[in-house]
This record gives C-alpha cells, sequence and structure tokens, in this order.
C-alpha cells in the first residue's frame, strides 16, 4: 500500500492598503466634495450681492442688483416723504418739506460698487469672500434743488431783520441842533444756518432733530449819540444861487441837496457824493433839463445836481479837510468861479473827502429863494482857524489857494491848478 501524500495549495496572502494611500483617498474625497461646496456656493451669488454688504444702514446681501436698488429707492422715499425741516426763530415758525427738495441718489453706482465686492480674483477668492466676509459699508451720495430752501431762508432773514438807526442831528422848533437816540437793529448768520439745514438734508436718513433754532444777532448802529455830542457849531458854509434854473433843474437840485442834508461824516470815514446821493433817474424822482457831457450842453436826467456837489465842494474847501476824488466841468458853470466847480456822474465822476478830523461832521443843506447853502458843523475848537480860498487866473491855468488864518498868522498853500475852460 502506498502512501498518498496530499499537498494543501498555499493560501493566497491579502493585500494591505497603505496608509498613505488611504489618506490621499480622503484628501481627494474631501477636495472634491470642498470643490462642489465652493461651487455651489460661488454659483448661488453669482448674480447676487456677496454676505455683509450694506448700504447706509440697509442690508444687501443675497440681493440681486434690482432688489437692493428697489429696496433703497423704496427706503429712502418712505423716508423723505415722511421728514420736514422746521425753523424756529422770533416767535415764527417756518418749514421746508424734504419731498419738494427733488433729491436725487447715486443709486445706481452705489449699487454696482457693492455688486462688485468679491466679485474679483479665482473661485478661491471668491468663496473666501462669502464665507468669511468683512463687513462693507457704502454710504450714498445725493443732490437736491435748493430752491426751496433759499426761499425759505430768504424769508427768514426778510422777517426777522432790522435795521441798525444810527444818532443823528435834528433841528427842533426853535431851530436848536438836538441830538437823536440811536437804536439797535438785528440780524441773523443765515450762513451758519444755511449750513445747519444743509447738514441736515445731507443726514435726512439719520437725523432724528431736524429742528434749527438760529440765534438773533444784535446789531450796533454806527453812529451814538455820544459821538455826536462833539457837534456844537457851524465850522464853515457857501451858498450857490440857481435863480435862472427851471422847474427841472430846480427840482434837481431840490432833490439832491436833500439827500446830503442831516449827514454825518464820522472822524476817518469818506464821505462820497455819489454813494450819498444815489442815482439820477426818473425813478428817483429827477426830471429831464441841461447837463455836460462830451464837452457840449445837452438834455439829461438829473441835469443841475453838479451845482449840489460843487455847492458842497466849497463848503468843504473853507476847512483843512482835502479832497480825494474832485473833476473839473469841461465847459464853465456859471454859478461858481473858474477852479472852484466839482462835477460828478453817477457811476462814472465822485467827489469825496475824507473826515480827517478827531469829531464827526454833520453836513446841512437848505435851499429858498432858489439859492442853496451847504453848512458843516463840528467842534467849535475847529473854529480857531479861518479859511479863505482865492483862484488865481494865469492864461489858461487856475491856481486855487488856501489861505488859513490862526491868530496872527497866516499862511498860503497852493491846492491845485486847473485849465481854463
Amino acid at each position: 500500500m502506498g502512501l498518498d501524500v496530499v499537498i494543501e495549495p498555499e493560501k493566497q496572502k491579502k493585500k494591505k492598503l497603505k496608509p498613505a494611500k488611504i489618506i490621499a483617498g480622503v484628501v481627494g474625497l474631501l477636495v472634491v466634495v470642498q470643490g462642489i461646496i465652493m461651487y455651489s456656493t460661488v454659483s448661488k451669488y453669482e448674480t447676487k450681492i456677496y454676505p455683509k454688504v450694506w448700504i447706509e444702514d440697509i442690508n444687501l446681501s443675497g440681493q440681486t442688483k434690482a432688489e437692493a436698488t428697489k429696496a433703497i429707492i423704496q427706503k429712502h422715499n418712505n423716508i423723505i416723504a415722511k421728514k420736514n425741516i422746521t425753523i424756529k426763530v422770533n416767535g415764527k415758525q417756518y418749514t421746508i418739506d424734504a419731498s419738494k427738495l427733488e433729491m436725487k441718489y447715486n443709486y445706481s453706482a452705489i449699487v454696482d460698487k457693492a455688486y462688485a465686492i468679491g466679485k474679483q480674483g479665482n473661485i478661491l477668492q471668491k468663496y473666501f469672500a462669502i464665507a468669511s466676509p468683512g463687513k462693507k459699508k457704502f454710504v450714498l451720495s445725493h443732490s437736491y434743488n435748493y430752491g426751496p430752501v433759499d426761499t425759505v431762508l430768504k424769508n427768514i432773514v426778510k422777517d426777522v431783520s432790522k435795521k441798525a438807526i444810527n444818532a443823528t442831528i435834528i433841528r427842533n422848533n426853535s431851530g436848536a441842533l438836538v441830538v437823536t437816540k440811536e437804536a439797535n437793529g438785528r440780524s441773523i448768520d443765515s450762513a451758519s444756518l444755511k449750513k445747519d439745514i444743509q447738514s441736515k438734508i445731507n443726514n435726512l436718513d439719520s437725523e432724528e432733530n431736524l429742528l434749527s433754532q438760529p440765534k438773533l444777532i444784535s446789531v450796533a448802529p454806527k453812529v451814538k449819540g455820544s459821538d455826536l455830542t462833539g457837534i456844537n457849531t457851524v465850522i464853515s458854509s457857501y451858498t450857490t444861487n440857481f435863480g435862472t434854473s427851471n422847474y427841472n433843474r430846480s427840482t434837481n437840485i431840490i432833490i439832491a441837496s436833500s439827500k446830503v442834508n442831516g449827514h454825518v461824516v464820522m472822524p476817518g470815514e469818506i464821505f462820497s457824493f455819489n454813494d450819498v446821493v444815489g442815482a439820477r433817474s426818473i425813478a428817483n424822482g429827477y426830471k429831464m433839463s441841461i447837463g455836460i457831457i462830451n464837452n457840449q450842453d445837452v438834455p439829461d436826467i438829473g441835469g443841475g445836481t453838479c451845482q449840489v456837489s460843487t455847492t458842497l465842494y466849497n463848503a468843504m474847501l473853507r476847512t483843512d479837510i482835502v479832497s480825494r476824488e474832485r473833476y473839473a466841468h469841461t465847459l464853465r458853470s456859471t454859478y461858481i468861479g473858474r477852479g472852484l466847480d466839482a462835477t460828478v456822474a453817477y457811476g462814472l465822476l465822485d467827489y469825496r473827502f475824507k473826515n480827517t478830523y478827531s469829531y464827526p461832521i454833520y453836513i446841512e443843506s437848505s435851499s429858498q429863494n432858489k439859492t442853496l447853502t451847504f453848512s458843516i458843523y463840528s467842534n467849535a475848537a475847529l473854529n480857531n482857524k479861518h479859511y479863505e480860498i482865492i483862484n488865481d487866473v494865469v492864461g489858461s491855468h487856475v491856481h486855487v489857494y488856501r489861505i488859513t488864518t490862526s491868530g496872527n498868522q497866516t499862511s498860503r498853500v497852493l491846492l491845485y491848478t486847473d485849465s481854463v475852460v
């Protein structure tokens, strides 16, 4: 009997995966999953605004451009429709209706900027912009129609403002000079009020207090009664005659001289004939008469006014005040000596002088029996000198001198030289 030998097959060895391969597989799977998540997330916001993007206090996260624009417009229109700006001053109340301002916001440009946040870069950058966003906030800017604001401001200034009243001098019934009392005026700082209103409009959405209560400003008069107490005597006067003048020319002289009558010139102040008298126009009562224009006597509105400036000029010549601006006529004036005239033309030629005294000057005009007189009043201390004017014609020129007498001393000063006309 033989031996049966049974040979068993060798057991197959099981293959074992290496750890590195396992990890690589897991990572690969995670990358795929993460990629899917990233793609899905980025795709979700492809046409929408990324998270944590705000325009003022409106969160636009996840909204399309159209949705964001609609939300902003709706909110702002609702706010504007309900808000008014109120100004209270001097017991009166004024209202600016915000809905009348025609406010226009830069909705489209701001929404475009909000939409662009995070949209640049690769998919990884976009994903992180969505998954870990930092808050982005935009502020709207706007334009508006300033007309309603300007109208309200003008009404406020008109209602509130009151001119200060200067002290002046008048003659009482007995003919004595009496100083009238000054009075304070009031105004409002319209520039500051305008700035405050603009600030409220610019912050209409967030501004809680839409009430403005500007303060009134006290305006002191330029001339006080105490300034005029030193005026106590006549220091100079001069008279011209307009007996040959017709009704129109006489009327012009009376109107112009009345504008100067009672005018006070403070120490250091410059007197301007044109500023004080104003435009010579039909609206101001002036009439057509003969005036000198381009070396000719021609009809002119306000003709004769130069006799007023000339008469005042000659009264001032008899003080020691020097003229700042004075012009001679191009034709000879019959009512005054050569070289002693002072022509004026509104907006072109003026007669001006500066009060170089330490006392104020009071100018008084009077007209009667077709004579015009200007009297200059100031302090009696100025009467310690006497002034005389001489016009010396030599050939084609006239030399104007001022002779000053003070006690026993006399001085002669050449003031100017004119061409003889």
